[in-house]
């Protein structure tokens, strides 16, 4: 199969500049910080590292052994430029066969939903083997409950695959991992004036009366007690112990 240029995709929404890479870390400080070791020796791996943007943050955040692998030159390029610990590799599966029990945190983010579906478990297994005992893999995919659910799965092409907390929780139990959480990862936050009739205050009092609606449906059609559960952020975060 001829190769595909994913950059070109990828920078629709991200981009190289010191402003981007700041605003994108404080969404990461939110998403990741409580998960992330405290030793900031621990080798931290990331897997579909893109342009760096987590590494940036864990760089920032004062961990010293960090690396990312990428399979797509051009933001691995963009990585580098940015002074970034990216690594080109044809095959991911068989780099991290040289990591074996190395990693105490491995990040995945918003990457399994491109792997094929035949080889999604084989691929966590690969991660779940390149935790040291106690690792933790923290991991991010886009969400089938989600109202746009159906956008954010085929928006990428390189998409195969949504998940809901049930699917997710299947292809982890099945790679090995047991202890295994599964929570919404929003993108949205409540602004500080929140109350007032300002631009952030009313995307804010939107979101939550849609995302209300989206509620009342997911109880009216799979049961009070179901519907309450069902998470309905736009992506899904999985945060999986090795030793479980």
């Amino acid at each position: 199969m001829q190769s595909v240029n994913y950059t070109r995709y990828y920078c629709k929404w991200h981009n190289n500049t010191a402003s981007h890479r700041e605003f994108v870390a404080k969404y990461y400080n939110n998403l990741l910080g409580p998960f992330l070791p405290k030793n900031p020796e621990a080798f931290i791996l990331d897997v579909g590292c893109g342009t760096g943007l987590a590494l940036g943050f864990l760089k920032a955040s004062g961990f010293k052994n960090v690396e990312g692998v990428d399979t797509d030159a051009g933001q691995i390029k963009l990585a580098c430029e940015a002074g970034l610990p990216g690594r080109l590799v044809e095959d991911t599966v068989k780099y991290l066969a040289g990591k074996r029990e190395t990693a105490e945190c491995v990040l995945c983010l918003d990457v399994l939903e491109h792997i094929p579906k035949s080889e999604q478990i084989h691929f966590l297994r690969s991660i779940y083997e390149t935790l040291t005992p106690k690792g933790l893999l923290v991991l991010t995919v886009p969400n089938a409950n989600a109202s746009l659910g159906m956008r954010w799965r085929y928006n990428d092409w390189t998409h195969t695959t949504s998940f809901t907390e049930h699917s997710l929780d299947f292809v982890l139990f099945n790679a090995g991992f047991r202890k295994i959480n599964i929570s919404p990862a929003e993108f949205v936050r409540r602004p500080k004036w929140y109350f007032l009739p300002i631009s952030g205050g009313r995307h804010w009092w939107a979101f939550c009366f849609f995302r209300l609606l989206r509620r009342l449906e997911m109880m009216a059609e799979l049961g009070p007690e179901q519907g309450r559960q069902v998470p309905l952020s736009l992506n899904l975060l999985a945060v999986a112990d090795r030793e479980g």
